[in-house]
């Protein structure tokens, strides 16, 4: 939900980016999370399809709908939401999701 937020802009910021949003064991302070979620844009970790853009409705739905798990199988993952410039298709993009949301315990 942060991630999606973030993508909206001004939006969400400030507290409204977190709000309602943030575990309350969470390690990283609002600004923290800005800073990190901008990171991922300003990088293109985010642009799950590969357009060399991150956006709200295109990556941002991408990752949201992976989160759900298996109502989002398949093409459904991507359905409106790819890009017609995407470099990725939806194997990939399911992939490279999997891989951004993969937590290692040991490192």
């Amino acid at each position: 939900l942060m991630v999606i937020r973030k993508l909206f802009g001004s939006a969400f910021a400030g507290d409204a980016l977190t709000a309602k949003a943030i575990s309350s064991s969470a390690t990283r302070s609002t600004d923290e999370v800005h800073e990190y979620i901008q990171s991922g844009v300003d990088n293109l970790m985010l642009d799950v399809d590969g357009d060399g853009k991150v956006t709200a409705f295109g990556d941002g739905l991408m990752v949201i709908r992976k989160l759900f798990g298996s109502a989002f199988a398949g093409d459904d993952l991507t359905n409106k939401a790819i890009s017609a410039d995407a470099t990725r298709n939806t194997d990939e993009i399911h992939e490279y999701i999997s891989a951004m949301t993969t937590v290692d315990p040991i490192g």
